[in-house]
């Protein structure tokens, strides 16, 4: 079940065990950078970025009730800002990118049966290895991929109740939704680098890892493939 049609339960609310994987999963990839680092033996390329652009974003979720499962794909635009910087290792093109991101999108349901829509405002955090493939001096591609890790802000749900026919606002993070606020994620893409222009072309697909109501065996729901596309200035 996605965040557009959240169901109350009574079960209690257990995010430890997905947080302390993230955690474990980003010590690990700043531990390896980090030896790569001092391996590289060589000056680092550190730059500073910053940027915006759109994403589309989707949920997949499905609901059991009295054994029949009902499944639904909720999606809708959005759009990123992101600070971050870069880091050219100095190993035949080895990089690294570290980015903050502030997330908003709209999510409605796919096949129109309702009109619910679900507004949601993330922060996260990407780390993503990458390697520069150079066209040119002022031209280079660079694919990458990593993990990221997101936490909800807010998670709103304007629907029209059926019953009394009144618009209604919804919050996921009610703590009888039991709708995490945190959803780790997997991201592979690629940049162009337009060097003489100091101009970061990004586009990307996020695929999260986990269910959104792990807490919850009626409900699941779990982010992605969500798309980006962006600019970010290379200063």
């Amino acid at each position: 079940m996605a965040a557009a049609f959240p169901t109350q339960t009574s079960s209690l609310l257990s995010v430890t065990v997905s947080v302390n994987i993230m955690k474990k999963l980003l010590l690990f990839v700043i531990a390896l950078v980090s030896g790569v680092s001092v391996f590289a033996q060589s000056e680092s390329g550190l730059g500073i970025n910053a940027g915006a652009g759109i994403i589309m974003a989707k949920q997949k979720g499905s609901t059991t009730m009295m054994g029949t499962t009902t499944t639904s794909t909720t999606s809708g635009p959005g759009f990123y800002v992101n600070f971050g910087f870069n880091n050219d290792l100095g190993l035949g093109g080895l990089g690294y990118t570290m980015d903050l991101f502030f997330d908003h999108w709209a999510l409605s349901d796919d096949a129109g049966t309702s009109d619910a829509v679900a507004r949601e405002n993330y922060i996260g955090f990407a780390m993503a290895i990458n390697i520069s493939l150079d066209a040119s001096e002022t031209l280079s591609l660079q694919p990458f991929f990593g993990p990221g890790f997101s936490w909800g802000l807010s998670s709103k749900t304007d629907w029209t109740n059926p019953i009394t026919n009144q618009k209604e606002t919804l919050d996921n993070y009610d703590e009888d939704t039991h709708y995490l606020r945190q959803y780790s994620y997997l991201t592979v893409g690629a940049d162009i680098l337009l060097k003489s222009l100091h101009l970061r072309l990004r586009g990307s697909v996020d695929f999260g890892m986990w269910d959104r109501y792990s807490s919850v065996k009626e409900n699941t729901s779990k982010d992605g493939p969500n798309l980006r596309l962006g600019v970010a200035y290379l200063f």
